[in-house]
């Protein structure tokens, strides 16, 4: 088949392979893998409800279906789609009508009726008629079944219809017929998300996946320099990277707002649509962060905060190799893991997005909603993926249910973390308070480079130091010079119950009429102060978070102390107490 820019590249086989022409890469691919003889099935999944550039003439960009008709009517006689819908359709009537004619010329010879007109929109007829017309003498076919998680859906082969295991059956031999493969037809099914396809056409390994990115950042450049000449709007040079993680058809999108609104496209406007656009478009599984605070706000912790500076040196050195593929947060709760994890987001100045809950309560969801995220990631690229209370997110309680779908989701979240091409480009953050809930794979280093334990406040030094930043964070007047006595009264509590001693003085203060705290409020909210913890358990995260640590200098001279096998001794000893 000729390239779609013109040049003299083919996607018949038999036929000389010339070149491709500019094509997008993963058209390039399918075509290499078709001439070669590799599958004549295609999945294409991911980015497919997107346009795509058609350079026939002046730049212009389509939707995949126009894009694939002429990709393969170069050299296909009859391009065919079929969807539930619509039901088998032909672009044109001159090749609906050859269709058809084939099909009755086969059918007379053999002394069968003509083909029913109109043409059926049931799948189980469908493909019977496509599977006819690929195996007429000659034929030159290819067909494209979109959205064909509704023709194949994943679910347990024991509950599926007969209509839908039939077109399962279907699919999967002609992804394996000596004379389908022979043939020179073409099928090329389309989805946004494999999760949502039967798993045994997706693991069939004769039919080729073939991945849609969003577009990355050349692409998208060439897609603005489209819109400036369709729009003529100003806009900020710095679009191109600010559009990353959206699709076209949302760029355009954005540029459409303004162009009706009579407004030049700011980096505002693109920063809120493109937040609103990936949440919906995600669902809610995950939401973007914008801290308001940065280490001034953090105190305490100069161990973790040289740590994380050093870190943040490397990403802004553009010093790949010494930025970790993800980092561990792990410590009881109230120590600051989820404070500082955002003033980490905001000194590197990182995209920064949180992992929601992203399990699904019917079969395949998880896996799907899953491919998602790892794909608007991937999308956004220099971000920071902060992942929450992670024993419990990643623990696979509640939601789906079906047999194997934990290791599954398991197993690719830690292909993704494990992927080098993503370091320095996408950083994992994962918070806990019970590491020994989490995966012991998914930890290794080369997925979770640096561990940093988190501790209540162990100095007076250290706890004046979280006094003032909390007031200076939650913007807190005060006239308190000498913090000595509430410090002395708050030894052994966690940077959130200081908070918490903060807040109530300054309620104090506001009953007072008094826009300051003084020095008696916070004697006065602290002397109210009633702790609420369990210590026996704080203690226990304590040690896990000694055990978990990746250097004996971020951790307490208390348990610095300790051996490895004290340390597990102990470990063991409290888990039989506790659990």
């Amino acid at each position: 088949m000729a390239g779609i820019d013109g040049t003299s590249g083919t996607l018949a086989r038999g036929s000389p392979d010339a070149g491709s022409g500019t094509l997008p890469g993963w058209a390039e691919t399918l075509r290499r893998r078709y001439l070669s003889g590799e599958a004549t099935l295609f999945l294409l999944h991911g980015n497919v409800h997107d346009l795509e550039a058609a350079p026939e003439g002046e730049p212009r960009f389509v939707p995949l279906r126009e894009f694939l008709y002429r990709f393969l009517a170069r050299t296909k006689e009859v391009v065919g789609f079929y969807n539930h819908s619509q039901g088998l359709t032909f672009p044109t009537r001159e090749m609906h009508d050859q269709f058809v004619r084939a099909l009755n010329a086969g059918r007379m010879l053999r002394r069968e009726p003509d083909v029913a007109l109109p043409l059926p929109r049931g799948a189980l007829e469908a493909l019977e008629l496509i599977e006819e017309h690929m195996r007429l003498p000659e034929s030159r076919s290819a067909v494209v079944i979109d959205f064909v998680e509704t023709v194949v859906p994943e679910g347990n082969i024991a509950f599926m219809g007969t209509e839908d295991r039939t077109n399962l059956v279907t699919l999967q031999r002609w992804a394996t017929d000596p004379e389908l493969l022979r043939s020179d037809s073409l099928v090329i099914l389309v989805t946004e998300s494999v999760a949502d396809v039967h798993r045994r056409l997706v693991t069939n390994p004769q039919i080729a996946l073939v991945h849609i990115p969003l577009p990355d950042e050349e692409q998208r450049a060439a897609f603005l320099a489209h819109l400036d000449r369709k729009y003529d709007l100003a806009h900020d040079d710095s679009l191109v990277a600010m559009t990353a993680g959206l699709s076209r058809n949302q760029i355009e999108g954005i540029f459409r707002q303004a162009w009706e609104s009579r407004h030049a496209v700011s980096i505002d406007l693109v920063r809120e649509r493109k937040k609103a656009i990936i949440e919906q478009e995600c669902h809610g599984l995950v939401a973007f962060v914008e801290p308001g605070h940065g280490f001034s706000s953090v105190g305490g912790m100069e161990q973790t905060r040289r740590t994380l500076h050093r870190i943040i040196k490397a990403i802004h050195a553009g010093n790949a190799g010494r930025v970790p593929m993800g980092i561990l947060f792990v410590g009881p709760m109230g120590t600051g893991k989820t404070f500082v994890a955002e003033a980490f987001a905001r000194e590197s100045r990182l995209t920064c997005i949180k992992l929601k809950n992203f399990r699904g309560s019917y079969v395949g969801t998880t896996e799907a909603n899953l491919e998602k995220i790892i794909g608007v990631v991937k999308a956004l690229g220099n971000v920071v993926v902060i992942i929450d209370e992670a024993d419990r997110s990643l623990s696979g309680a509640g939601g789906e249910k079906e047999g194997g779908t934990e290791s599954r989701v398991i197993a690719r979240l830690k292909e993704f973390m494990s992927d080098t091409s993503n370091r320095g480009r996408i950083i994992f953050l994962v918070m806990t308070n019970r590491p020994d809930k989490l995966d012991a794979d998914l930890k290794r280093s080369g997925r979770v480079d640096v561990k940093i334990p988190f501790f209540f406040p162990e100095s007076a030094e250290a706890r004046e130091e979280v006094f003032r930043a909390l007031l200076e964070k939650n913007r807190i007047a005060h006239g308190v010079e000498d913090f000595g006595a509430v410090v002395e009264a708050t030894e052994g509590y966690s940077g959130a119950e200081i908070e918490a001693i903060l807040l109530a003085a300054f309620a104090f203060a506001d009953d007072d009429g008094r826009d300051a705290v003084s020095e008696a409020d916070l004697v006065k909210a602290v002397e109210d102060f009633i702790p609420s913890r369990d210590t026996a358990m704080i203690e226990y995260m304590e040690l896990l978070a000694v055990f978990e640590c990746s250097s004996r200098s971020m951790v307490p001279e208390r348990y610095r102390v300790m051996t490895s096998e004290e340390l597990n001794r102990r470990i063991r000893l409290m888990r039989r107490e506790l659990l």
